[in-house]
């Protein structure tokens, strides 16, 4: 009987041609990560700032016989922000990604994939307090994408999302006319890995 030399992406069952699982796309992580920082904030004039959102080091092993390229895709849920005059709120937040390591713990403090948020400045009356204002803003949700690898065959991606809160100095506590509000809700994050197919350079007969 001939014996046929197919590729790895490729099986030969009973003498017919099939396609390997890993020969397509294929959706191998998701998951959503949700805010534990929701609510009322106060000064968070330190960088990083208030932790908002934090996945922890996830991991996706490949367990195929071939390398993989990976699409990681990061759904940002909705955002809302209120905040008084004359302060101001951001939102940042980061990834960091490791094949066959640990990936380090994201800091937003210098280097981040994402803002949002904003804030004002109204005065102050002639006894020096600030004007009576308070900002109410929303962010849509969005999706941004990378690609990582290749994943060899055994070996292990990781990836470790943070979103952290913070309030560029100066803060004033006797805010919006000594009235301060001061809110912020971060809707969930979503992380999909989408493994795609990589060449075969080898005949399996």
């Amino acid at each position: 009987m001939a014996q046929v030399c197919v590729s790895q992406n490729l099986d030969i069952t009973s003498g017919e041609l099939g396609i390997q699982p890993w020969s397509v796309p294929r959706h191998v992580y998701d998951q959503s990560f949700t805010s534990t920082g929701n609510g009322t904030y106060g000064a968070q004039t330190s960088l990083p700032g208030k932790l908002m959102i934090d996945s922890g080091v996830q991991a996706w092993t490949n367990t195929t016989p071939m390398p993989a390229q990976l699409l990681f895709r990061l759904h940002r849920g909705s955002r809302r922000y209120v905040v008084s005059t004359p302060n101001v709120v951001q939102v940042r937040d980061r990834f960091t990604t490791a094949i066959g390591e640990i990936p380090r713990v994201p800091d937003t403090s210098n280097q981040y994939q994402g803002a949002g948020g904003g804030g004002f400045d109204m005065s102050t009356t002639t006894s020096a307090r600030p004007l009576a204002g308070v900002l109410r803003a929303w962010d849509d949700a969005m999706i941004t994408e990378d690609w990582f690898g290749p994943v060899p065959p055994g070996e292990t991606f990781r990836f470790h999302y943070r979103a952290t809160l913070w309030t560029p100095p100066p803060w004033s506590n006797n805010a919006n006319d000594n009235l301060p509000i001061h809110e912020c809700d971060v809707d969930p994050v979503r992380i999909q890995l989408i493994a795609f197919p990589t060449q075969d350079m080898d005949v399996m007969g």
